[in-house]
């Protein structure tokens, strides 16, 4: 059977666009809540990924929890979460861990406990020293917020004898006001919405530091889950009364980007063309951070 040079051509590129179709990734990004950071930094990752050699799916999810089960059930290549949520699902899953070949940092907000100023307490030691004397609100249950809360618990059993509350947002401000808690506990930038309405109502509440070292130091396999920085001098006026001049010392929690091992193996060139897109993403996710766009 003879074939016509036209026929031939057609067959060439119709062979060399399944090649390149071939070496393209498709991989699914979980990130969080279609208003949230998560997402949006997800779409800004995807907009600057190489797409030549990947594919990326941005999907809407309910957050870090969620991410990490999507990836153990191999529903997503990739996901963006907090970065101790890794240490609080394999602590939590030990027969059915997530393996992870890559980790970039995303953007950083600020682990915030704010008491009573008749409580007593102007710093973690003080509630460790007598961890059942004092109620803190940690934020619904699954929430960053609680999450994090959670991984201070494995990371120090002291925190876990605290009595503690998934309550959040102005539910828990009402209550720590009002003497039914001690203190609350939150993740969130410095320009966030609630930061701002503790600050405006908190008065009688105060900005403690964490300061304890086996937080400050924790890491998770290849992962660092926490930086020591200060909340800047006048970020929170009224919480920062009475406080040092340098800020108050706390840890920032990361936003994190993670790439499944099983994913990475099937699509060698796939990591890198999505990690591309980190860099330009960086600087949008960042601002929203700090402006309250969690």
């Amino acid at each position: 059977m003879r074939f016509s040079s036209t026929l031939l051509i057609g067959l060439l590129a119709l062979a060399a666009g399944g090649a390149v179709y071939a070496e393209q990734a498709p991989v699914n990004l979980c990130t969080g809540s279609p208003e949230g950071n998560y997402h949006a930094t997800g779409r800004d990752i995807a907009a600057g990924a190489s797409r030549k050699y990947v594919s990326v799916s941005v999907i809407e999810t309910s957050g870090s929890m969620d991410n990490m089960q999507r990836l153990a059930r191999r529903e997503c290549g990739a996901a963006i979460v907090q970065s101790d949520a890794y240490l609080v699902y394999q602590r939590r899953h030990k027969d059915r861990p997530v393996e992870i070949t890559r980790n970039r940092f995303l953007y950083a907000e600020f682990a915030h406990l704010v008491c009573r100023r008749d409580a007593g307490v102007s710093s973690t030691a003080d509630l460790l020293t007598n961890p059942a004397k004092h109620r803190i609100l940690v934020g619904p249950e699954e929430s960053g917020s609680a999450l994090t809360w959670h991984a201070f618990t494995f990371l120090d059993r002291r925190f876990a004898r605290m009595p503690t509350e998934n309550v959040g947002g102005s539910s828990a401000l009402d209550r720590v006001l009002g003497g039914q808690a001690q203190c609350m506990f939150f993740v969130a930038g410095l320009g966030s919405k609630l930061g701002r309405d503790v600050d405006t109502r908190g008065k009688d509440l105060r900005l403690v530091p964490i300061t304890e070292d086996v937080l400050r130091n924790a890491q998770f396999g290849s992962i660092t889950l926490y930086e020591t920085r200060n909340i800047p001098r006048n970020s929170y006026p009224n919480l920062e009364s009475g406080l040092r001049d340098e800020g108050v010392p706390t840890l920032t929690v990361a936003a994190t980007l993670i790439i499944d091992r099983h994913w990475a193996e099937r699509y060698p060139n796939g990591p890198s063309a999505l990690l591309g897109g980190v860099s330009g993403a960086m600087p949008a996710s960042s601002r929203r951070a700090m402006s309250g766009s969690n």
